[in-house]
Order: C-alpha cells, then structure tokens, then sequence
C-alpha cells in the first residue's frame, strides 16, 4: 500500500494506463506498444492483489461506493455486448479502465495529495509534450486510416478528455500546494492546450473550456459555492432536449447557413442522431453492446462510426441500464456540500464536470471515456462526508509499517 502513497509511482501507473496515441499509431513502436501492454496487465493485476490485501480496510463510504458504480459500468459493458449476440474483442480496453478505477480508488485512499500530484504530473506533461509536437508538425506526426493528421495524443478530438484530466488535476494540485511550480506549471498547461486547440481548431474543447472556465471564474469572483450538480445535470437534460429531441437549432437557421455558412443539420449530424434513436428505440434496455466501426456505420449512416452525441452513444450500445449508471456515476461523486476548507476544489471539480457534460453533447468519447474515471473519484474523494481525509478512508501514516503492511487498531477508520 505505501507505493500508492509515493505519487512518482501514481505517475508511473498513469504513464501505463493513459497511453499516448502515437504508440499504436505509429507501427515501428509495435514492440513498445506491446510490452506496456504487458506492463498494464501486471499493473491490474498488483492493484487486485494490493486490494484484497487491504480488504479489511476498506470503509463503505461514498469512494468505495462510486468505485464499485464505475466497476459495474465497465462490467456491463461486456454484459450488453453478450446479450446483443456481440464477441468481447477489446479486452484491452476493458482491462485498462478496470486498472484504472482500482489505481484512482487505493491512491485516493492511500493519499489524496499524493495522488493528486503524481496525476497531475502525467497528464500536464501529455498536454505540454503534444502542444510540442502540434508546433513543430502541423500537417501532423504520422497518418492512420481513419485520420491523416495525428500527434503525440492521436488525432484532435481524442485530446478533451486527457486535457480535462490535466486541466482539473494541476489546478487542484496548485489549490492542494500553492507554490510557485505548481502556479506555474498550471499556467502552462493551460496555455498549451489553449495553443494546440486554436492551432488545430478543436472547437469541441475550446467551447466546453471556456464554458467551465467562465463559471469557475464566476464562482471564485462572487465567492460562493459550486453550483449542485443537480442544477448542472438538469441543465445538460434539458440542452439534449432542445438540441436533439425537439431540434430548436432550426430556429437558429439564419446564424448557421447565413453567418456561419455551415448546414442545419451541421454536416448531417442531425440525421445521424434520427439513426441512432431508431435503433436505441430496438434496443431500449440493454442496448446493442460495443459495436467495430463498420457496424456502428451500419446503423448511423453516413459513414459514420460514433452518433457524436456521448449520451447517445452510451444508450445505442449499453441500454437504459449504461446510460443510467452513467448519470448515476456523475451525480453520487458530485451530490452533497463541501467542506469549506475545500471550496476551491470542489469550485474545480463543478467547473471540470460541467466541461465533461458540455462536450458529451457533441461528442461520443468512444475510445477516451475511460479516461473520465479519476474525474468521478477524485469527486467522490472530495464530497466523502465532509470532504476530510479521515472520512474519506484515507489510511492513516501511523497504520503503516516498515514493510507497507497495515497494522489494525481497535479505532475503526
């Protein structure tokens, strides 16, 4: 237990479960590709033997109960795909958010600091490393079938989720710290990702940023509280109404075609989410399951292999059942008060799901929504009672031995 304390180790688990795209993508790093394959089956592995070893350390709390929520999403998955007459292809896939939600549980339960910053170190360092390689390649690193323009992090929409995950974790490290590297290490990871979208016009991301970013400015301006999640949810509920189900964006027909220049339906997106409706109304309960590219195009149409609409995506292929541990997920991590001691966190973490809830709008998230893991659990770790370690399940320093083992004290934690 005591490596999940060190947050160099936290780094290096990061480092193997958020892959960078270019090592698939890039066919001359096969080998490499294949041996942190290896290197991530390990990693579950000790994380399950870690775990069971601490079992009886383990407080029924709200992190415990958000982990096992995320647990049973990632198991249901496969479940959907069965029951829909599919083959479970990607269990790699599979594994890796499994790996992730044990690493993200046991390092927040271990150190919430310490957790914080080995993640915030990884994932600045992606941002920071793919801004360099979109300056210095801007017609792209290397090109695959799907996409001619990839780099460091595969192609630009693949990018929101891991900059959301660097953009939280190194404001909540600056707001854990407080010191100089911290600000300004923060500083530049915003700047570089504001720098990479604008150079390759990820609209998605600069929107669902500058949305987030404005309310947390607005909070930390006024003062006060984050907004409730509930607030936020509804909100979202009803943008996927106006947008999708009652199409209000005809209305706005004069601002698309006449100023804008672009189609109502926004290059057929609109039909697209007719498709997927039709077949989510075949599949309602536990939906189609996880679909290749040449089925989901199948059914959407248009050479399309994701509806481009995150809640969408989750109901077409997983159910009602998918889609509602998924909300559930989100609203049990956020419900509640925080701390006042940690008002500045919990400022972050709304303004970080209301950026991850924007674009789950536009966007279906299919191969990097595993990477919103840490999101909930750090979420789940603030909102535990008060938000204060001791409720949170933390294991005390003193609980420690020499050799990382826990000794059990009459206190129940």
């Amino acid at each position: 237990m005591r490596y999940f304390r060190n947050p160099n180790f936290i780094s290096f688990c990061f480092l193997i479960l958020i892959k960078p795209g270019c090592i698939s993508g890039i066919p001359v790093l096969g080998i490499l590709d294949t041996l942190l394959n290896m290197i991530r089956i390990m990693l579950v592995l000790f994380t399950l033997i870690v775990l069971f070893k601490n079992a009886q350390l383990l407080p029924v709390n709200r992190l415990f109960g958000v982990t096992m929520l995320v647990v049973a999403s990632i198991l249901w998955e496969p479940i959907s795909t069965l029951t829909g007459g599919g083959s479970i292809a990607d269990f790699g896939a599979l594994m890796n958010d499994l790996g992730i939600a044990l690493v993200c549980y046991i390092g927040l339960r271990a150190g919430y600091d310490s957790f914080i910053e080995g993640v915030a170190k990884v994932s600045g360092a992606y941002v920071l490393i793919n801004c360099l390689t979109v300056i210095l390649f801007p017609a792209g690193m290397y090109a695959t079938t799907k996409y001619s323009q990839n780099f460091f992090l595969s192609y630009r929409t693949a990018w929101f989720v891991i900059y959301l995950l660097a953009l939280t974790t190194t404001l909540l490290w600056n707001a854990n710290v407080g010191s100089r590297f911290t600000k300004r290490f923060a500083i530049a990871v915003a700047v570089a990702a504001t720098l990479s979208m604008i150079l390759q016009w990820t609209a998605t991301g600069l929107f669902c940023f500058s949305i987030g970013g404005l309310m947390l400015l607005y909070c930390t301006w006024k003062k006060r509280n984050p907004f409730k999640i509930s607030t936020v949810m509804l909100t979202e509920a009803a943008a996927f109404w106006a947008i999708v189900i009652a199409r209000l964006m005809d209305m706005f027909s004069f601002l698309l075609v006449n100023i804008l220049h672009k189609d109502v339906t926004l290059t057929f997106r609109t039909r697209i989410w007719d498709n997927a409706l039709a077949a989510i109304r075949q599949n309602l309960l536990t939906g189609v399951g996880r679909l290749d590219a040449a089925q989901m195009e199948a059914i959407l149409g248009y050479g399309v292999s994701h509806p481009h609409n995150r809640y969408l995506y989750v109901t077409l292929c997983f159910g009602i059942i998918g889609l509602a541990l998924f909300l559930l997920i989100v609203y049990y991590a956020n419900k509640g008060t925080i701390n006042l001691h940690r008002v500045r966190e919990g400022r972050i973490m709304m303004a970080a799901f209301i950026a991850l809830l924007s674009a789950a709008q536009v966007e279906s998230l299919s191969a990097t929504g595993g990477y919103a893991i840490p999101l909930y659990l750090i979420a789940a770790a603030l909102h535990c009672r008060e938000g204060r370690r001791k409720e949170m399940g933390e294991i005390p320093r003193h609980m420690l031995t020499a050799r990382g083992k826990t000794t059990i004290y009459s206190r129940k934690i």
